[in-house]
């Protein structure tokens, strides 16, 4: 069994592998579109002879921490033909993208699970959850407060620089954000959507939401993006203003919007789905460049990871600074914890004290409180897909 890259000329198999494996088809302007895509990516594949028996690309992005822009790779179509599963290639797959990442920079590694389970035992773990609203025509009540700043809705995939401006500045405050390019936005973002900007009173972008054409009484918010309440309430109040046309709107957000905390009924049906798996591909990079509130002794992690054998072992944490000292060591001044422990804690989506709670950290208590003061409190999301 050997791993390698995908040659260009093996591209158009790729998608038929793709399409076998998830079920779907393309027309010809889609297929010619994804392999112009395909060209950024990092195919890994495994052959049979000369056939393509399984495959997984490493997409090239970047996420918002802390203000900070850090590489991160989007793995994405993991697939095998059904007659070559379960003889290991996608532990081979992993097990080489990991070191492709590391070469490359990439201290995160993202990805969409077709089973949590599954890649689990690969070192990844949840991350973020993602927030529906379903509201009933009869809770679109407005908000009467004093009307302030204009909304302008663009028409369908219109793009318009001012959406960056609002994202950005969002994510800035967010760990997990995609950092978006304009290609992004055009091609992936709003293609099939309405966006309504708001601005204040002295004419600066501070939210805005896309949303699908209203159909079968229906309103679908793909994206629900505020900065401020005036923003949050005037958006609202837009939504409200469908109130003639719909039976039903859909509200997908962050769970840490309060939308519905400001609603007449904040008894509105809310479904929170974990959404996007994450994973610290190269320990000691990614620590360095952590915003750690620092307490000045060093903190001692023995970290456990199978499949990425330089994360392996002993490392500590002092002030801005870390390294890895030596194989796993037990001690009463060590925590213990998994590669996906580790990542759902430093990306937000879990405290310290809800995984010592659940067995996953161990460590005595008062370094246990340590590490749970130096990590600063996050709010995670991701509203993109891939």
């Amino acid at each position: 069994m050997h791993v390698t890259t995908v040659p260009k000329e093996y591209f158009n198999e790729a998608i038929n592998l793709s399409m076998y494996a998830f079920q779907y088809e393309l027309s010809k302007e889609e297929r010619e579109k994804v392999l112009k895509g395909m060209e950024s990516h990092e195919i890994l594949g495994i052959f049979d002879s000369e056939k393509l028996a399984s495959k997984l690309h490493i997409r090239p992005y970047e996420i918002f921490q802390h203000g900070r822009k850090i590489k991160m790779g989007g793995v994405a179509s993991v697939s095998s033909y059904p007659e070559y599963r379960r003889q290991g290639h996608v532990k081979e797959l992993i097990t080489r993208a990991l070191e492709i990442m590391k070469e490359n920079g990439q201290l995160l590694a993202f990805l969409h699970p077709f089973s949590i389970d599954f890649y689990r035992k690969f070192g990844w773990e949840l991350f973020v959850d993602k927030k529906f609203l379903i509201i009933d025509k009869g809770d679109l009540t407005f908000r009467n407060d004093q009307k302030v700043g204009s909304l302008k809705r663009f028409e369908k995939g219109e793009w318009h620089e001012d959406l960056q401006a609002v994202y950005e500045k969002y994510a800035g405050r967010s760990t997990g954000m995609l950092v978006r390019d304009d290609v992004w936005w055009k091609e992936q973002v709003i293609v099939d959507t309405i966006p309504v900007i708001f601005y204040s009173d002295d004419d600066r972008p501070e939210g805005y939401l896309l949303y699908k054409k209203v159909q079968d009484n229906k309103m679908i918010v793909k994206e629900f993006i505020v900065l401020n309440q005036q923003a949050r309430r005037e958006l609202w109040n837009f939504i409200c203003q469908h109130d003639s046309m719909v039976d039903k709107v859909e509200i997908v957000t962050s769970v840490h919007e309060p939308l519905p905390f400001i609603m007449k009924n904040p008894r509105v049906k809310i479904e929170v789905v974990p959404n996007f798996m994450g994973r610290i591909v190269d320990v000691v990079s990614y620590l360095k460049q952590y915003s750690w509130a620092s307490d000045g002794d060093a903190i001692r992690l023995n970290v456990l990871d199978e499949y990425a054998p330089w994360n392996h072992g002993l490392f500590e944490l002092s002030g801005q600074s870390s390294r890895r000292v030596s194989g796993v060591v037990k001690d009463q001044h060590t925590i213990t914890l998994t590669i996906n422990t580790l990542s759902t804690v430093m990306l937000g989506y879990k405290t310290v004290p809800e995984l010592v709670e659940i067995g996953l950290i161990q460590g005595n208590e008062e370094e246990l409180r340590r590490l749970e003061r130096v990590i600063p409190k996050q709010l995670t999301f991701f509203p993109d897909f891939f």
